[in-house]
């Protein structure tokens, strides 16, 4: 069996290529990264020396296998024309600096209604991704990642994404699972008999072959509080036990597993101790 794609988000003080680096340092096999500033609108241009120390890096490390992460500002599905359009055009950017990186993933959050409905919000974000499919580069992906529901936010039920995909059946759509949103969205992977009754349902209403990028992570908060708390893996309400069965299930075995938990001093803990399941099947 090839290596798994296993890792987390690395911080890129100093230059991207640097997740790169730390990454190989704890023993990443993938990384997330930030192209820009996830807090800040305003962006600049890569230049080509950035572009050639993150093929560099990609090189010296041997990790390939990258995802970037979108700006939390970003937000698809803004019912105020003026902030969706900041919003298109931060992650339109977004998608064009992974395409001059080599990234296949950039992960965006879907947004939020503000109020409007979630029948508007859905409406506005298949407007603005009906948009962007017209007008990404080739060699990246959209991924779509799961919410917990947390105030107005869209797409922490697989219905939304149901929604999204009936309306835009293109490739370029994926989905980024993450552990602690489905908890918190009401989603139990705790026990084999829920866990199977979740992929189930997804499988049904998404189809697993979308399912691209893991954010893996524990969660603070209960079962659906739609609270979007992180915690270390095996320390918060989720437990060890679904992490278990996450990381036996051949479905996902290809697919990157990507750490967000709080403290990037632990990352390498964490991944460890993910790392310690493969293969304990009971």
């Amino acid at each position: 069996m090839n290596e798994r794609l296993m890792g987390a988000h690395m911080p890129a003080a100093g230059g991207i290529q640097n997740a790169l680096y730390s990454g190989k340092k704890i023993h990443c096999t993938s990384v997330q990264v930030f192209t820009a500033s996830p807090r800040q609108w305003k962006y600049n241009p890569l230049k080509p020396e950035t572009v050639e120390a993150f093929e560099k890096g990609k090189q010296e490390t041997g990790i390939q296998s990258v995802v970037s992460h979108a700006a939390y500002l970003i937000n698809l599905a803004a019912p105020d024309e003026k902030i969706r359009r900041q919003s298109y055009d931060a992650y339109l950017q977004e998608l064009h600096r992974c395409a001059e990186l080599g990234i296949g993933y950039a992960v965006v959050h879907m947004g939020s209604h503000l109020d409007k409905g979630e029948e508007g919000g859905l409406k506005t974000l298949i407007q603005s991704l009906s948009d962007l499919l017209q007008e990404m580069p080739e060699g990246v992906k959209i991924a779509m990642e799961t919410m917990a529901g947390q105030g107005s936010a869209l797409c922490y039920k697989f219905e939304h994404f149901s929604t999204v995909l009936e309306s835009l059946p293109d490739e370029r759509l994926a989905i980024c699972a993450d552990s602690c949103h489905l908890f918190a969205a009401g989603y139990d992977l705790r026990t084999p008999e829920t866990y199977a009754k979740v992929w189930d349902e997804f499988d049904r209403l998404i189809g697993l072959n979308r399912l691209q990028v893991w954010h893996v992570n524990d969660s603070k908060k209960p079962l659906g509080s739609r609270v979007d708390r992180h915690e270390h893996i095996g320390e918060g309400e989720i437990g060890i036990e679904a992490f278990r069965l996450l990381m036996n299930d051949p479905r996902f075995e290809h697919v990157p597993m990507l750490l967000e938990t709080p403290d990037v001093d632990r990352f390498e803990d964490d991944l460890n101790r993910l790392k310690s399941l493969i293969g304990k099947n009971e």
